[in-house]
């Protein structure tokens, strides 16, 4: 960016926060909305718990030992298990056996947690389209751009290499 348009890009950010600023409460409160919140989430996500669905997600990517469902998930390994337990009651995920070591455990998706992913996934796409509707399609194309490029900002840099370490003699 050049230092030219700098102030530019500022105005508009400064537009952007007063017009946020004014719309503010009622964007709050839609935003934070326990009811709304609940309300979109009981309609898309089949009475499946938050965290249930977040580890269906992570599982969609294809079959992990627990410890690497743990780090995805963020929660401690033991936490993990009582959850895989619950999904497998539930149908959803199923342990597998890896070959040749039968002794370590993979957990993957069940044919029934990839068919729930399904129509989890379809839902929200109709409520997506439901929601972006009022809008006109080059305004959809923009919203899509713009949130693009905040996801883009949102994913963490991959870590640089660490540098060779020069040996020793």
């Amino acid at each position: 960016m050049t230092a030219d348009a700098r102030p530019e890009v500022e105005g508009r950010l400064d537009e952007l926060l007063e017009g946020l600023l004014r719309c503010g409460p009622g964007l709050a409160h839609l935003l934070v909305s326990r009811r709304l919140s609940g309300d979109v989430y009981r309609r898309l996500a089949e009475g499946i718990p938050p965290v249930q669905l977040q580890a269906l997600a992570v599982l969609s990517a294809g079959d992990m030992r627990m410890r690497e469902l743990a780090h995805r998930l963020g929660l401690a390994t033991s936490t993990v298990t009582r959850l895989v337990d619950r999904l497998e009651a539930a149908g959803l995920v199923e342990r597998r056996a890896e070959r040749p070591d039968r002794r370590s455990v993979l957990v993957g998706l069940s044919a029934a947690g990839r068919s729930a992913l399904a129509r989890i996934g379809n839902r929200a796409r109709v409520l997506v389209r439901e929601l972006l509707s009022g809008l006109a399609p080059h305004e959809q194309g923009e919203l899509l751009r713009l949130l693009t490029k905040l996801a883009e900002g949102l994913v963490p840099a991959a870590p640089e290499p660490a540098p060779a370490r020069a040996r020793s003699r």
